[in-house]
């Protein structure tokens, strides 16, 4: 599987990601370097520097001496924690900047949304896991507090690990799409309520 010259470590990182989040690479496996640059006929550069952005993002632990390890999900005794942690920085982020957020910060949680919806569209629930993930990720920017996301994407990998929400493809666009238009209305107390609808 030879992957273009053009954007080689984006796309062995983006497909790793989409590997774990589908539940190809089993919690505790050690993931080979070797294995990896020849499934994608790339060198070991791109693979350690998707090892790295992945650990970074909690899917991967790095154990010296050991190699990388893929991450068990969440106790599920911590899940609710895990997920209120995440509302709050979600809902600190919309009270922070709903109201000025800008036209170009909504242009792109629409484009994101915009990319949930084909992945819906097309039933493949990793894709619909990671959009998911990328579309909240956007208003957490959009609203201007970009200096939270690597703590928020450390809670959110961990749950996508176990995710679960993907029993109706039309109704999980259906409530990012209420989400999308409370932000743009910049109506910060309906825009957590729909974001909290969504996640809990």
């Amino acid at each position: 599987m030879e992957l273009s010259p053009r954007t080689i470590r984006e796309q062995v990182t983006n497909q790793i990601r989409n590997d774990l989040v589908s539940g190809r690479f089993e919690a505790g496996t050690m993931l080979r370097e070797a294995e990896l640059v020849n499934r994608f006929g790339v060198s070991r550069g791109p693979v350690r520097d998707a090892f790295i952005q992945l650990s970074h993002e909690g899917f991967l632990a790095y154990y010296p001496n050991r190699g990388v390890m893929v991450r068990q999900p969440p106790n599920p005794d911590d899940r609710p924690f895990i997920m209120s942690l995440r509302v709050q920085i979600e809902t600190h982020a919309i009270e922070r900047g709903c109201e000025t957020v800008s036209d170009a910060g909504l242009q792109k949680v629409e484009a994101a949304l915009a990319e949930l919806k084909t992945a819906c569209e097309s039933q493949s629930a990793p894709a619909i896991a990671l959009h998911d993930v990328e579309f909240h990720e956007s208003i957490v920017i959009a609203c201007g507090c970009e200096d939270l996301v690597p703590a928020w994407r450390q809670l959110c990998s961990r749950m996508l690990m176990a995710y679960s929400r993907l029993n109706n493809y039309d109704e999980a666009y259906s409530e990012h799409v209420e989400i999308f238009e409370c932000l743009r209305s910049r109506n910060t107390k309906a825009t957590i309520k729909a974001v909290k609808s969504n996640i809990i």
